[in-house]
């Protein structure tokens, strides 16, 4: 090799050296160990190189990056998705409206995407100051003011249950640009006021859908009115009709026995055959044109008669296919008043109704009544990481296996986001526990597979026995701190609830 290239290769070499202990440098705080093994590298390339020192700590690091779980991306993106999170809890708490903008521009730079890990520290910045504008704010106002966890679950509670009321009317109505501008502002968070005013929308809504559909059965019985009152109307000609056969038939009767009576005189006081033949033939002639008068009197009104039946016949099977019409549309939006939109279960309205019931039957026949929520575990972490879509089908697909393994007694509803509710009629504590845990373990056995990737999902769940005289609400309370401990004590357990 000639010395100028020889010559060249040092050059390259050194400036290679060089860019490496840059880089290294750079980065160099990611972890400790592979920090440690980079500083030796630094070592063995910083003035006199050693390549043979170099190539085995290069090893070394190989290894140590390979063993790593978590890369610079990874770790960018779990801080990115832990803000996200640490920003939607404080715009669920926050109500000043100075708080409330800085959070909700906060939350929109966090979805943007990023250049790169310098592009974090100023996002965390954003964020800190928002918690620190609304612990100020929290600091500024009394503690009588502040909202006890009571009114934040009861405020969650209406936020939730809004928003089903609004999934239902956006299925009914999905070209309806209000209410989905309303079902946006649900998924971004609301003040007291917010909801105050989103509950007054949907109000106005429901008026007047109801003033809609009022209107829609008002034209319905106009037009039954209507058509009753043609059939009256057909009824009462075919009536009068009726009666002017009857005496026009009674007529002709009269004149044939005045004819048979007339002629009876004359065939009497008549001894001359020829005149008596003239006679009879006058007589037969006036009888038969009598006879024909009738037999088209009655012709016709057997036709008027027949038009008339079928004139009904058509009305009356206009009528039936409109109140057919009407009658579905009618059990159409009672189904889906009453149906989750999503998971095609019964609803929290659907609950409530049934609940209410099925409460009052044990009761009156002393017998025992229990509920369950259910709640699938870390299904946040099944939407971040493999998309909504994803966990609508969780959701669809666990909706359908509880729906399924149910006996006909046995009734669940979607209470909102994640959480389902099973009534459990005559289920006392004692068989309550193993009642659940088979709901349980069956659910951990669902073969899920999104992105190519195998993944069990779990759900914790939390039981009580409502206590006789009690209301459902106060049941409802208990079965949610078993849930709870369930999930605080490590997810995937039934935790029964019946010593408070």
């Amino acid at each position: 090799m000639e010395a100028k290239q020889l010559q060249s290769l040092r050059a390259h070499s050194e400036q290679l050296a060089g860019f490496i202990v840059r880089l290294t440098s750079y980065y160099e705080g990611l972890s400790a160990e592979i920090d440690k093994e980079l500083q030796s590298l630094r070592g063995h390339l910083s003035g006199k190189i050693d390549f043979t020192l170099a190539t085995l700590s290069m090893n070394k690091v190989n290894q140590l990056i390979m063993l790593e779980p978590y890369s610079v991306k990874t770790l960018t993106q779990a801080w990115l998705r832990q803000l996200e999170e640490d920003i939607q809890a404080f715009q669920r708490l926050v109500t000043e409206p100075a708080a409330r903008s800085q959070a909700a521009k906060a939350s929109s730079a966090l979805k943007k995407p990023i250049n790169g890990i310098s592009a974090v520290l100023p996002l965390y910045q954003q964020v800190l100051k928002c918690y620190q504008s609304g612990m100020g704010n929290a600091e500024e106002s009394t503690t009588d003011n502040q909202p006890n966890n009571r009114t934040v679950q009861l405020k969650q509670n209406l936020i939730d249950e809004l928003g089903q009321l609004v999934q239902t009317y956006i299925r009914v109505n999905p070209e309806d640009d209000y209410i989905a501008s309303l079902q946006e502002r649900l998924g971004q968070g609301l003040t007291e006021e917010e909801l105050l005013n989103s509950c007054l929308i949907l109000i106005r809504v429901m008026v007047q859908e109801t003033l809609t559909e009022a209107n829609t059965a008002g034209k319905i019985i106009q037009r039954l009115n209507n058509a009753l009152g043609n059939i009256n109307g057909d009824v009462q000609s075919s009536i009068s009709k009726s009666a002017e056969s009857f005496e026009a038939r009674q007529s002709r009767n009269q004149e044939l026995r005045n004819v048979l009576e007339d002629m009876e005189d004359a065939l009497e006081g008549e001894s001359n055959i020829d005149d008596l033949k003239q006679q009879a033939q006058h007589y037969l002639g006036q009888m038969a044109n009598s006879l024909s008068a009738g037999e088209e009197a009655e012709r016709q009104e057997q036709e008027g008669l027949m038009s008339l039946l079928v004139s009904m016949q058509q009305q009356l099977s206009s009528l039936q296919k409109q109140t057919d019409s009407y009658r579905k549309k009618l059990v159409e939006q009672r189904i889906n008043m009453y149906t989750d939109p999503l998971t095609r279960v019964p609803n929290r309205m659907a609950y409530n109704e049934r609940a209410s019931k099925e409460w009052d039957r044990c009761q009156a026949q002393n017998k025992p009544l229990s509920i369950a929520v259910v709640d699938v575990d870390h299904f946040k972490r099944i939407n971040d990481k493999y998309g909504h879509a994803a966990g609508d089908k969780t959701l669809q697909a666990i909706a359908r296996h509880l729906k399924t393994n149910l006996t006909s007694s046995e009734f669940m509803a979607r209470w909102g986001g994640e959480e389902f509710i099973i009534l459990l009629p005559d289920h006392a504590s004692d068989k309550l526990l193993n009642r659940l845990n088979e709901l349980r373990e069956g659910l951990a056995k669902l073969p899920f597979k999104f992105k190519q990737e195998r993944l069990t999902v779990t759900a914790s769940i939390g039981g009580t026995q409502c206590r006789t005289g009690e209301k459902l609400d106060a049941a409802f309370e208990r079965a949610d701190k078993g849930l709870y401990k369930a999930k605080s004590g490590g997810r995937n357990q039934v935790v029964i609830q019946d010593n408070e």
